[in-house]
């Protein structure tokens, strides 16, 4: 979205913060197809879970995704696609307890990896796992911010999507936002490490956020944690799919086996929003956004 300051709700029942291993890197996952970087904007997500056949059944059907399996050395691997593009990774990790919760992790284009895996540890930050090609995709590493945000920086081998200005594709990745004990000094991290422009937004109810553009396109809201988590909470990354209808998604989430986390309702910028877990426990958003400029039923 253009310019947009989406503020999302932060009431998120959300445990400690989740550990992570990385996983083999897949021999034939495919890329964007275009050849332009955009640093910056979160272009993919990976999901590690202790049952991807249970993933694969509930995201598929929630969210219309079909799915390529990518042979890998140890573990299962699959690659989430929306008309044939690929939009998520999905990883089985069988033994979480040893592994942490099951989670969604960002995945940040950059123009140097090695650069801001770098950068990160001297602004306080820290790499989980070094800099690796990865076939397909391109060049990337596992980062942890300086409050415990996990979150990866990817330089695709093929490019990042271009931008649009209207609704995306159901089951695309539309919002992501990081939910912190530190907005004002996340900002400066994040705005340091990936060159965004910084837009603080004040709230009486939710305290201030902060709005993070680059080429000129919203990519991200940064934004105090719940009071309802427990003092010392790691900040976490909260990523969105574009629905149809949030209200029948949330349902059947539900009925698929998945929780709500936050009942679906109205947000910033003509959407609706609502927070779901997977069966497995990966806390994940739902939006409904529609085109205020486009004629009709945006529907």
């Amino acid at each position: 979205m253009r310019h947009a300051s989406l503020l999302l709700a932060g009431s998120l029942c959300l445990g400690a913060a989740p550990a992570l291993q990385a996983a083999d890197a897949p021999a034939t996952a495919s890329a964007p197809s275009k050849a332009q970087l955009l640093p910056g904007k979160i272009v993919y997500a990976q999901l590690t879970t202790p049952d991807l056949k249970s993933a694969k059944a509930f995201y598929g059907s929630l969210l219309g995704w079909t799915f390529q399996d990518v042979p890998v050395s140890k573990g299962q691997y699959a690659q989430a696609l929306v008309n044939g593009a690929p939009v998520a990774g999905l990883v089985e990790l069988p033994r979480m307890a040893h592994h942490g919760d099951p989670l969604w992790l960002p995945f940040i284009s950059v123009s140097d990896v090695k650069a801001a895996a770098e950068a990160t540890k001297i602004w306080g930050g820290h790499i989980l796992f070094k800099p690796q090609m990865v076939e397909g995709r391109g060049h990337e590493t596992v980062l942890a911010d300086p409050q415990g945000g996990l979150f990866a920086a990817l330089h695709s081998s093929a490019g990042d999507e271009p931008d649009v200005e209207t609704p995306p594709a159901q089951g695309t990745w539309i919002w992501s936002a990081l939910l912190t004990n530190n907005p004002y000094a996340a900002a400066g991290f994040y705005q340091k490490l990936f060159g965004y422009t910084v837009e603080a937004v004040q709230d009486a109810k939710r305290g201030t956020a902060y709005l993070l553009e680059s080429q000129s396109f919203a990519r991200a809201t940064i934004n105090p944690l719940p009071a309802r988590l427990p003092e010392g909470a790691h900040a976490r990354w909260m990523n969105f799919a574009q629905v149809d209808s949030v209200d029948a998604a949330a349902q059947k989430a539900v009925t698929l086996g998945g929780t709500i986390l936050v009942q679906p309702h109205p947000d910033r910028q003509n959407t609706t929003i609502a927070i779901i877990a997977d069966p497995a426990g990966a806390a994940f958003g739902l939006m409904e956004w529609h085109d205020p400029n486009a004629s009709g039923d945006a529907k």
